[in-house]
């Protein structure tokens, strides 16, 4: 799926100055954007769970699913799978809601699109929506239920639906967030990919951007906890370099319980190949999403993963998953917020592990 020319080449810095993760307190503020994140309204998008881009005759299956939940998570925290190979979440971690969410509805947006899922129940409003003819779209769909019932076209599988506004957005996305500046900036540079500390991310409120340099290696995050809090009205944008992969295994990506809301995380890339650009494995998400923009066929997987997320991309893969939805809503950048912000790199792994807890939607 093509949302626009694809963009040039930029350099995998991005403005970065070397050796900002090994420092405590490091503060980068900077102007609000000439490029305003007002234009970026991204209501449709929101709507799903899942956006799978790319066109079957160029990359095969745009969305895959297989085993358990979109729109619910019906197992305790860690569920089975992750017991003993997640890091405990943090103590101020915002507990991770166990029930059905809802909403966990999939968006195949290009004629050529397709999906086919298997053993798959799956709670929302309208399914798997698809812009082409239900037949085309639908090359697999075994063991799988919507609301309750068999996943069939008269439940749950939406042929010739009008998605052109849910694109139009991610158009808009696709062009204004390479540049968008927002209130704040961290540069964070690990010089051989490694994210090999445990964080936790201090925001302010209004829109942080987080550039995100590897030296052109995969940026690695094993065996540790990401975290970002901060009160209702703070965002982030984590810009990936469009040279690196994203590979998640054992860890934990969440946000804290200061307030911020559960669609005020994403992590962006616009990666120019058809590699797996994001790739989770063994993971708990809350309240992070994940955009894959590229335009190059590119791939997100998540295998073992529990938690409330988005996915938009190319081509989805995911396995063995338990998921509500927590679509990124960009704000718009405040006027005369240039405070600090604050990084503290911090042991996280000590706090106690939460379940349970509600799922409602963020001020």
């Amino acid at each position: 799926m093509n949302l626009r020319p694809p963009l040039a080449p930029q350099s995998s810095s991005r403005g970065v100055r070397p050796g900002l993760a090994l420092l405590t307190g490091m503060v980068l503020c900077a102007a609000a954007s000439p490029i305003s994140a007002s234009s970026i309204n991204t209501p449709h998008v929101a709507d799903y769970l899942l956006v799978g881009l790319g066109r079957q005759t160029v990359i095969g299956t745009s969305t895959a699913v297989s085993n358990f939940e979109l729109g619910a998570n019906s197992s305790s925290v860690p569920m089975s799978g992750l017991s003993g190979s997640v890091p405990p979440l943090p103590g101020n971690a915002r507990p991770v809601f166990v029930g059905v969410g809802g909403n966990g509805d999939v968006a195949i947006p290009d004629d050529d699109g397709n999906f086919d899922v298997s053993n798959i129940e799956i709670w929302g409003d309208s399914g798997i929506d698809c812009a082409g003819g239900i037949g085309s779209c639908n090359t697999g769909n075994s063991n799988s239920d919507f609301n309750g019932s068999p996943l069939s076209n008269a439940n749950g599988l939406n042929g010739g639906v009008d998605l052109s506004g849910l694109l139009s957005e991610l158009a808009t996305a696709q062009s204004a967030l390479p540049g968008l500046m927002g209130d704040h900036s961290i540069s964070l540079h690990f010089n051989d990919g490694k994210w090999d500390s445990d964080l936790v991310i201090n925001l302010l409120a209004g829109l942080t951007v987080i550039d995100i340099a590897t030296n052109g290696n995969d940026l690695l995050l094993e065996n540790r906890s990401l975290l970002f809090n901060g009160g209702a009205n703070a965002s982030a944008l984590v810009r990936i370099p469009n040279d690196a992969n994203f590979l998640v295994s054992q860890s934990n990506i969440v946000v804290g319980d200061g307030g911020i809301g559960l669609t005020n995380v994403l992590f962006y890339t616009d990666k120019p190949d058809n590699n797996q650009h994001v790739s989770v494995n063994d993971a708990i998400l809350n309240g992070v999403s994940f955009w894959d923009l590229g335009d190059s066929g590119g791939e997100i997987t998540f295998n073992n993963v529990q938690g409330c997320t988005q996915a938009v991309g190319d081509k989805i893969n995911l396995n063995d998953v338990r998921l509500n939805p927590c679509g990124f809503s960009v704000p718009e950048p405040g006027a005369g917020l240039y405070a600090l912000v604050g990084l503290l790199l911090s042991a996280a792994g000590g706090g106690r592990r939460r379940s349970g807890g509600s799922l409602r939607s963020p001020p």
